[in-house]
């Protein structure tokens, strides 16, 4: 589909983004950190006041990092996949290791793992996979297991009512995820960003295909979508967060003082985040046991690359 198609699909009632209680439940219940302030206490506040882009770690590695278009109602593996980069991307660019960064994340196992043939997932489902029962893949030819070089909609679709091979399985076991943790306040998703780390966040939010002159776009009708945050802006009154969507260079419009944003992205006010989060599908991710402070590299005004 193009991002019109795209765009318009959703508008109309397409959900890419489902609620499974149980399996919320269980998340909820074996992780360490199920609550993002459970494993955080040591950033408490840390990204107040301040603008934080850690999505330009993700840029420094990849400059194609946010092209990539979803062709079906994978959206909720796009999220993840890209919450995931930030934190990984971060982590590398912090410890200056950039031999470490082999390619952007795979869509595909995450989409597989949704548990039925249809479409859509739960982002539950999503970060109980990248943490627990499979990992993070990333763009390459895994030789004897599969080519996710480049993204194909079809693999994941197959896998959904078969669940992913075990071949697969072991490998994205490598590298899980340690830390997933619910994102319940507007405070919490700040802080996490402030130190580099990345966020998916499943809603019933739809927005405007037009962004203001500073690049927000407004609230306009109900999409079951996910959508990763890549950013926050606590500068001015209120916090303001980046959402990157993934349907390629679907919206227009200006850009931030601090931009310009990616293509597909825009900028939401923080009653519109905090309406979003209420909601009990964001997600935050961490390579670490827990989410210890990190100090984002000086991004500056430019392109950082």
């Amino acid at each position: 589909m193009t991002p019109e198609q795209l765009y318009n699909e959703y508008k109309k009632g397409f959900s890419g983004c489902l609620w499974e209680q149980h399996v919320y439940d269980d998340l909820i219940a074996t992780s360490k950190y199920a609550y993002f302030a459970d494993g955080a206490t040591r950033i408490k506040n840390s990204g107040k006041g301040k603008l934080s882009t850690p999505y330009k770690s993700t840029l420094k590695f990849d400059k194609n990092a946010y092209i990539e278009r979803q062709t079906t109602g994978d959206c909720v593996s796009h999220a993840t996949r890209n919450g995931c980069d930030v934190t990984r991307a971060v982590e590398i660019d912090v410890k200056g290791d950039k031999e470490s960064w082999v390619a952007r994340g795979a869509t595909e196992a995450i989409y597989g793992a949704r548990g039925h043939s249809g479409q859509g997932m739960s982002c539950s489902r999503a970060a109980t996979f990248v943490s627990q029962s499979g990992g993070v893949l990333v763009r390459k030819n895994y030789p004897g297991v599969g080519d996710f070089s480049k993204y194909n909609s079809k693999i994941g679709t197959n896998w959904g009512g078969r669940g992913v091979p075990d071949k697969v399985l072991e490998k994205a076991d490598d590298h899980q995820i340690k830390t997933v943790s619910l994102i319940r306040t507007v405070e919490e998703a700040r802080d996490a960003l402030a130190n580099g780390y990345g966020l998916s966040v499943c809603s019933g939010y739809g927005f405007s295909n037009k962004r203001s002159s500073k690049g927000f776009a407004r609230k306009s009708g109900s999409w079951g979508h996910a959508m990763a945050w890549t950013a926050c802006d606590d500068t001015g009154d209120e916090p303001a967060f980046l959402v990157q969507n993934s349907w390629g260079k679907w919206n227009s419009g200006g850009h931030p003082d601090w931009g310009p944003i990616p293509d597909g992205s825009f900028l939401i006010h923080a009653d519109v985040a905090a309406g979003m989060l209420r909601q009990n599908g964001a997600y935050a991710f961490s390579d670490f046991n827990g989410f210890p402070p990190q100090k984002l590299p000086d991004y500056g005004f430019e392109s950082y690359l």
